[in-house]
């Protein structure tokens, strides 16, 4: 484990008169959100979550994520960044807390001590580098998510994503929905049919594999709409696209406006 693959950040800023956006971005790394006190809201990949006391968010690589408070409101808390070597060394069940291969990113906790004495003792192991703070530092985090996971099967009953054949059909997707958009194509992959692929979906999303697919190429599309200065028309080849106009009519189907119409409504938001 390097010295910098673990980072700790302090969360403390308090709005005034005025309100108080930060600048959407992502990250090559995993972040841990958690915050004692809130009153704000966190955007990840353009879906809004309330910022209360004791919520903790889990954002995943890649993903573009904000904040916004209003006037007059004090948010307080902590945040701790995972590269990419330290997330792998977690295990499956704890790797699947993030991105697509969780319910939500967004968690609402009642107040625990044990999270906060968590945060405290990564921050002082951290400063201090005593010997094997590294390994305490990893310990504690993997402390923090499980008792998070645990979280997770009590509020949802325990239905958490842990049926292999759909968390297969997600890493699939993640791996090669530039190149392959047909549920027959995924089907073949895992070897089972498309009927079988769509029960196991609808089971675990109560979707069918074609919507999963598309709802990964419509985030995508945003994404980079949003986050890069790419014309539409790179845009769309770079997502597999063989026209433009048949990327217009999907993302217009997914979104209900079209690719620019999107980037224009939000250019103005943050410009």
């Amino acid at each position: 484990m390097e010295e910098n693959d673990i980072k700790f950040f302090q969360i403390d800023y308090k709005t005034y008169n005025k309100g108080f956006v930060s600048n959407p971005h992502s990250h090559k790394h995993y972040e841990i959100f958690y915050f004692e006190k809130g009153n704000a809201s966190h955007f990840i990949d353009f879906e809004e979550y309330p910022i209360t006391d004791n919520s903790l968010f889990l954002v995943s690589y890649n993903q573009v994520h904000y904040i916004t408070a209003k006037p007059d409101t004090h948010n307080l808390g902590y945040a701790i960044s995972l590269e990419k070597e330290i997330f792998g060394l977690l295990g499956n069940e704890l790797n699947n807390l993030f991105g697509k291969f969780s319910k939500s990113p967004a968690y609402y906790l009642k107040k625990n001590d044990l999270f906060t004495t968590l945060f405290q003792q990564i921050k002082i192991e951290l400063e201090g580098k005593s010997q094997k703070s590294n390994e305490l530092v990893f310990s504690f985090i993997k402390i923090l998510l499980t008792y998070i996971w645990r979280e997770e099967r009590d509020i949802i009953k325990g239905k958490t994503l842990t049926d292999t054949p759909f968390l297969n059909f997600l890493h699939l997707i993640e791996d090669n929905f530039i190149k392959f958009k047909e549920v027959q194509e995924y089907a073949q992959m895992l070897s089972i049919t498309t009927k079988q692929l769509n029960r196991i979906c609808k089971k675990n999303t109560n979707q069918t594999a074609l919507f999963i697919i598309h709802d990964r190429i419509n985030l995508e599309a945003k994404r980079k709409l949003f986050y890069s200065e790419n014309q539409i028309k790179d845009i769309c080849y770079d997502l597999g696209f063989e026209n433009t106009g048949h990327f217009n009519n999907f993302f217009k189907r997914m979104n209900e406006k079209t690719p620019l119409e999107f980037r224009i409504i939000m250019s103005r938001i943050f410009n």
